[in-house]
């Protein structure tokens, strides 16, 4: 059992676009508090809406998040369980997305690009048969949700597929560091609008995979990433045009 102060009227009335990160940051409350502990089980997103004072849609995003990072995971028919890690790592992990200027934006996307060639180059030569299940799962998963308003986190869910199975460790831990505060740009100006394009660039690069071909692969990439490129130039006046 857990409980925490509900928010007033004035705090459900403000800035709503930030409410997931204000979920995540409760539930990092509770984890720096003791209330919850590794290996511990999330109350029900029905349960945390309400004791939180946020929607349940809101709720979920944050626990998309969370899976994201790594910090949790959903386990089918047995809700989200907080990963075993160190709770000092498990603090330092969850900090509220920071606001970033244009060229930090710029800068991360660039960082960004070079990571995910480099990730899909090393998953399509090292990549097991267990690891191109996973890559497959995740894109499946994407392409249910490619036109709903949750599409961004199944697509990064198949970019962190991809840098799982490249069995580099420290590239994954930083795409897995710098990603979150991309797509909290993207929620931000609306990014990324439904397309089936990426559908098919999915598909193109889940292919290169399976084939083991790692210089197809990371020009798939490369071309999939260009349109994310483009948007980071836009958000710098005359920067690297």
């Amino acid at each position: 059992m857990f409980k925490v102060t509900s928010l007033n009227n004035k705090e459900k009335q403000s800035d709503q676009v930030n409410a997931p990160d204000k979920v995540i940051a409760k539930i990092k409350d509770l984890i720096s508090s003791g209330v919850l502990k590794p290996g511990d089980r999330l109350p029900a997103e029905r349960k945390m809406a309400a004791e939180f004072g946020f929607g349940r849609a809101q709720v979920r995003e944050a626990l998309h998040k969370l899976e994201f990072y790594g910090i949790i995971k959903t386990l089918p028919q047995s809700g989200s369980i907080i990963n075993r890690l160190d709770i000092t790592a498990l603090d330092g992990l969850i900090m509220d997305v920071i606001n970033l200027q244009d060229y930090d934006f710029f800068s991360l996307v660039e960082t960004r690009i070079l990571l995910e060639e480099n990730a899909i180059s090393m998953c399509a030569k090292r990549r097991t048969e267990e690891d191109l299940i996973m890559i497959e799962k995740a894109h499946n998963n994407f392409v249910k949700y490619w036109d709903s308003e949750e599409r961004m986190i199944y697509d990064f869910a198949f970019h962190r597929a991809i840098a799982e199975a490249s069995h580099n460790p420290v590239v994954k831990a930083m795409i897995l560091i710098i990603t979150p505060d991309i797509l909290h740009v993207y929620n931000k100006e609306r990014f990324c609008a439904p397309s089936r394009i990426v559908v098919e660039e999915h598909v193109a690069m889940l292919e290169a995979i399976r084939e083991q071909n790692p210089g197809k692969a990371a020009a798939l990439m490369k071309q999939h990433m260009q349109g994310v490129l483009e948007f980071a130039k836009s958000k710098v006046t005359n920067k690297y045009s």
